[in-house]
Parts: structure tokens; C-alpha cells; sequence
């Protein structure tokens, strides 16, 4: 055996290395998408704060993926990373701002479903299918086909973080309250517009006309 062979050999990670990324990489995937839904459903509950969190959010993970693919490191360079280069951050604010047009779609397609569902006899209250349009949007500049940097960077964060069983368990737990929370608040609470009240004024009127055109025609 040559020595190009037995440094191969020795370099060569195990089966039970590879085994524990394996199932490293699966629950940080599994909480980057709990983080996701976390974020959609804040946004339901508080549709201007959980946007703004979703567009600040997607706009620093996206640096974060920036940066990582040219200055590898441990976790501090995978959190922080973007504060130290603010082209990084100039880049990842752009293309959260080019997802945006697609964001919009069902930001106004999930509210006129919701009015449409009328014709089936199920009433959603304008505020609430406007409430559920916002949490959509947040999950499509996070998350949506197509929009995969901060995806990634989150399953990154979660990998270099959650990298032993306690620490998985530890997040897996916390990350499964503030899920099932967040689930209850948006089911039992009705949705809060502040500070943009006028807006949520022009919003109600708007798909209340469209709620009572599509009434009327099935009537």
C-alpha cells in the first residue's frame, strides 16, 4: 500500500462519523422548518411585526449564506459572520427585496380565497383571511419553492449548534413549545394590525365588498 493510500485511508471519516452528521443534518433541517412556522404563524397573530421579523430575518440569513461560502468557520463565524462584512448584508438585503413580488402573490390570493370560500357557506372574517395572507407571505420569504438561502443557513446555524444528543433535545423541545404556542395563540386569538390601522381599515372594506359580491352572486 502506497502512502497516497494509507493517507486516504486514515482521512477517510467512519461509519458512525458519518452516521451522526446524518442524523445531525436531519433535526436541523427539522428545526430550520419549525423556526419557519414559528415565524408564519407570529406573523397570523401580528401581521406588521412578523413581516418585518420575516424580512429582516430572510435578509440576514441570506448574508449569512454569503458569507459562509467564502470564510468557513465554527459557529460564532456562521451566526455573526454578516456583521462583520456589510456587503455580505448589502447582498442578502437584495435578494430578500427581489422575493418580495413573489411574497406579494399569496399575500392577496390567500384573503380573496378566503373571502371566495363564502359560496361554501364558510365564513372567514377579512381580517382573519388578511392575517392568514400575512403569515403566507412570511413563510414564502423564508421558505417558499425557490427561496432556499435561508433555509440553508438556518439548517447551517441549527448543525454547527445542536451538534451532540443534549443539545438536540434541547432545541427540540424548545423549538416544539414555541411551535405548539404559537399554533394556540393563532387559533384562539384574533389578529392584531398595529400601527397600521388605516391599512387595516382599507383591507377590511376592500374584502368585505369582495366577501359580499361573491354572496350575492351564489345567492
Amino acid at each position: 500500500m502506497t502512502w497516497d493510500q494509507t493517507q486516504a485511508v486514515t482521512v477517510q471519516p467512519s461509519a458512525d462519523e458519518e452516521d451522526v452528521d446524518t442524523v445531525v443534518e436531519g433535526w436541523s433541517r427539522l428545526f430550520a422548518y419549525q423556526v419557519v412556522a414559528i415565524v408564519a404563524v407570529f406573523t397570523v397573530l401580528l401581521p406588521f411585526a412578523g413581516l418585518v421579523l420575516a424580512l429582516v430575518g430572510a435578509s440576514y440569513l441570506r448574508a449569512g449564506d454569503v458569507h459562509v461560502r467564502r470564510h468557513r468557520g465554527g459557529l460564532l463565524r456562521v451566526l455573526a459572520g454578516p456583521l462583520t462584512a456589510p456587503l455580505d448584508l448589502v447582498r442578502g438585503s437584495a435578494g430578500t427585496l427581489v422575493t418580495v413580488p413573489y411574497a406579494a402573490v399569496p399575500a392577496v390570493a390567500v384573503p380573496l380565497a378566503a373571502m371566495a370560500a363564502v359560496a361554501a357557506d364558510v365564513q372567514v372574517t377579512p381580517l382573519g383571511g388578511a392575517a392568514w395572507g400575512a403569515g403566507a407571505a412570511a413563510y414564502v420569504l423564508l421558505a417558499a419553492p425557490g427561496v432556499r438561502a435561508p433555509r440553508r443557513h438556518l439548517v447551517r446555524v441549527f448543525a454547527a449548534f445542536a451538534s451532540g444528543p443534549r443539545r438536540i433535545a434541547a432545541v427540540g423541545v424548545l423549538l416544539c413549545a414555541l411551535t405548539l404556542a404559537s399554533a394556540v395563540g393563532a387559533i384562539m386569538l384574533q389578529p392584531r394590525f398595529s400601527p397600521m390601522y388605516e391599512l387595516k381599515n382599507s383591507i377590511a372594506q376592500e374584502l368585505s365588498r369582495f366577501q359580499h359580491s361573491i354572496q350575492q352572486r351564489v345567492s
